[in-house]
């Protein structure tokens, strides 16, 4: 179900890129490599016709199990720029950008960017991790990307990455961040708006992925699906997840589209509560833009919690 929100943001963007500043020509594009379609998407927005973006990650892929191909370290050979998420999450961004040999996009050149720099890190373990922990990330929580307020943060780090490896274009560049971010913290005004009825309800979600996004709008994580982070569920966890949210009248069950259904159908069948499906990336489910992305997933929590 569409919101209407959701419904104007392509018009809207449109609308907005007519009012910043005039698009230059390059002599040459620049060519930058993300690892996912999210980090691709929004440096498409900030660069406009400047840039030529590829995504390691493609839409509904878990980025926790990414299998590079020899081509794509073809690709980071010729970019200009690298986007990472950072904080552990796309660690196989590293082999292929020690294996180009592109100093310019190693970390410290000036074509380098760790998107996650500025970001307040949730879920940062201050317990010793072992193989019993499951997926934990040694710098946190690495979905951040899902929280648009967080999307400030990665238009800030790729605007500056733009800076350094092509100068000459950065009034643009920073034309289009200050028009990206006043976009961002208009729709989070009107989300935040749309989803405050149901804030302080409790949610199961599958994975640890939607924890930023949950924080932002007030809500609170009662479970998950999988026994830890990246293990996957045995039978008595779900029967005590069942119990659990039979007791407390847990109502919403909300998956990203990457994770299985099975366990998540039983467990809606057997509680009782309404079990719905967010896009996990940017090209998830009908999406074209990390502003369609977030405005699906508000419109989706809004259609569990109702």
């Amino acid at each position: 179900m569409k919101t209407g929100l959701y419904c104007l943001i392509a018009t809207a963007c449109l609308i907005g890129l007519t009012n910043v500043v005039a698009m230059p020509r390059a002599n040459a594009a620049i060519e930058i490599v993300a690892s996912t379609p999210e980090l691709a998407d929004i440096a498409k927005q900030l660069g406009g016709d400047w840039v030529n973006v590829y995504s390691i990650a493609k839409p509904n892929q878990d980025y926790h199990m990414i299998e590079p191909r020899p081509s794509d370290v073809s690709r980071i050979t010729r970019a200009h720029m690298v986007l990472k998420v950072g904080m552990d999450l796309d660690m196989w961004m590293d082999a292929l950008i020690n294996a180009s040999g592109n100093s310019q996009v190693m970390p410290g050149g000036a074509g380098f960017v760790d998107c996650s720099v500025g970001i307040t890190k949730l879920e940062v373990p201050t317990e010793s991790i072992t193989g019993a922990s499951g997926d934990i990330h040694v710098q946190g929580n690495p979905h951040y990307f899902y929280d648009p307020y967080n999307a400030d943060y990665i238009a800030y780090n790729i605007t500056q990455g733009l800076d350094r490896v092509y100068p000459a274009g950065s009034d643009f560049f920073n034309a289009r961040y200050k028009w990206f971010t006043g976009a961002i913290d208009t729709y989070l005004r009107g989300w935040l708006a749309e989803l405050a009825p149901y804030a302080g309800s409790k949610i199961v979600t599958y994975h640890q992925s939607a924890i930023y996004f949950l924080k932002r709008f007030h809500f609170s994580q009662f479970g998950t699906v999988e026994s830890r982070p990246g293990i996957p569920p045995s039978g008595a966890h779900v029967q005590n997840l069942i119990n659990d949210m039979r007791a407390s009248g847990v109502r919403a069950i909300v998956i990203e589209s990457v994770y299985p259904t099975q366990f998540p159908n039983l467990i809606a069948r057997d509680t009782g509560a309404r079990l719905v499906t967010v896009p996990y990336s940017v090209g998830s489910m009908g999406t074209k833009s990390y502003f369609e992305l977030i405005a699906k997933w508000v419109a989706k929590y809004k259609e569990a919690l109702q």
